[in-house]
């Protein structure tokens, strides 16, 4: 991308927050930042989704991911934030349409609703009646020019990163590497034909899985624009209050043990179970929605994970230490593996005793990260994917479910991936993983 593309987007971004700025008449930058504990005020928070709804690109797919963090940020910028789910602007009637001729669909529906059932950041949703077998379907049409916007932010992520790199207090970190990855990864959600192959799948590992359902695909009817699967109606999101307490646990742990059996059993990593693409059917079992945000694991990494799983689950620093270091991606000369031990375990030995309530993925990794940079050590990238997607899927459960065990709940998944055999390596061509977030951390 050229120079003068890049320094038009940035201006535009710059536009769309200072407009959004001076409609809200914020101009104190002290008001963009309210501690955890103050309430935000309402014209703020619509301020910042009208921001990333302005922006596009990867700021409402980052906003999405924020939404999910009420232990971290103000609670109403939260709930503000989770419009970003499945309630933006959705696309005019002759964007729709324009969508469907472009992907030869127009005569392909005996009924097509024009208003959305839901409309996030790369797609939107509508309601559908095959023509030819009036069976009722989801049509998930992508958002014109967000691929244009995403490579957009990523090529100019990627033109400040080298600059970045050349701090002295950087140069040992992979910067480059770990915004390429992140790249890859949101890249990939605009690939329908990449994310029907995930759909499938997945649909095929919880085939006969009583309490998960995965839509079933269309492929007759599915593109390089649009995805066509089964429709469910009547869905709850896990967050709903009109789901009750049992239900709303039920659905919640049923979602966890779908997300570790994916983990460690299948070596499938899904980041975006946000409860836009989480949900609860009529009949009380979890629908997942949405492969866009997904990557595969080799045996390897499955079988190491589930190890550093164990061992943290049984408070076995040493084996927490070792793991880290034989899984990094870069190792500083002259490491002092005896006082990285040490560190290692008395994190573990202090998060060994909590209780399930007081027990917080972004609190543990946020420690473990920062004990990583102190020594110079920058741990696998698949690592840091697969707890980016227990992160996500924590900010959904504490909210209805505080005392969820998600240690105990992953036990017999651990122990399967631990029994079984280890797989011949295989080859994999995606991204490795949001290696950024690590990079976030003190």
């Amino acid at each position: 991308m050229s120079e003068k593309i890049m320094l038009i987007r940035i201006i535009s971004i710059l536009g769309h927050c200072l407009k959004v700025a001076g409609l809200s008449g914020l101009t104190k930058l002290r008001e963009l930042l309210p501690s955890r504990e103050q309430t935000a005020d309402p014209l703020l928070t619509r301020s910042l989704v009208s921001i990333c709804e302005r922006c596009g690109g990867a700021f409402p797919k980052v906003g999405q991911i924020l939404s999910t963090r009420a232990d971290l940020l103000p609670p109403a910028w939260c709930v503000g934030l989770t419009a970003l789910q499945d309630d933006m602007a959705p696309l005019s009637e002759s964007e729709i349409l324009g969508a469907l001729e472009d992907n030869h669909l127009t005569s392909s529906f005996l009924f097509f609703d024009p208003k959305a059932v839901a409309s996030a950041t790369i797609a939107q949703v509508h309601r559908a009646i095959r023509l030819d077998d009036q069976r009722e379907v989801a049509v998930k049409i992508m958002r014109p020019g967000v691929r244009r916007k995403l490579e957009q932010d990523c090529a100019i992520a990627l033109f400040f990163g080298k600059y970045l790199a050349r701090f002295p207090k950087l140069r040992s970190v992979p910067v480059i590497e770990a915004i390429a990855d992140t790249n890859q990864i949101l890249l990939a959600q605009t690939d329908f034909v990449r994310e029907a192959a995930k759909l499938k799948r997945l649909a095929n590992l919880f085939r006969d899985n009583e309490s998960v359902i995965v839509p079933a695909l269309h492929p007759d009817l599915c593109s390089e624009g649009i995805l066509c699967m089964d429709y469910v109606s009547g869905m709850k999101k896990l967050t709903d209050k009109q789901l009750s307490d049992r239900k709303a646990k039920e659905a919640i742990t049923g979602g966890l043990r779908a997300l570790y059996k994916m983990i460690f059993v299948d070596g499938l990593v899904h980041c975006d179970l946000h409860p836009g693409n989480i949900m609860v059917a009529p009949d009380d079992r979890v629908v997942i929605l949405d492969a866009g945000f997904m990557v595969e694991l080799d045996d390897a990494t499955r079988r190491s994970f589930a190890e550093f799983f164990w061992a943290i689950a049984f408070a076995d620093g040493s084996t927490v230490a070792r793991i880290v270091r034989e899984t990094a991606t870069r190792l500083p000369d002259g490491l002092n593996e005896a006082e990285f031990d040490r560190d290692i375990s008395e994190l573990i030995g202090r998060v060994g005793g909590l209780r399930a309530r007081d027990f917080q993925v972004g609190s543990f990794v946020g420690d473990l990260f920062a004990i990583q940079h102190k020594h110079g050590i920058y741990g696998t990238s698949r690592f840091t994917l697969i707890i980016l997607s227990l992160l996500v899927y924590e900010g959904v459960a504490k909210d209805r479910f505080p005392d969820l065990d998600f240690q105990k709940e992953a036990v017999p998944f651990v122990l399967a991936a631990l029994a079984a055999k280890p797989s011949p390596p295989a080859e994999h061509t995606e991204g490795t993983a949001l290696a950024a977030f690590a990079l976030s951390r003190p």
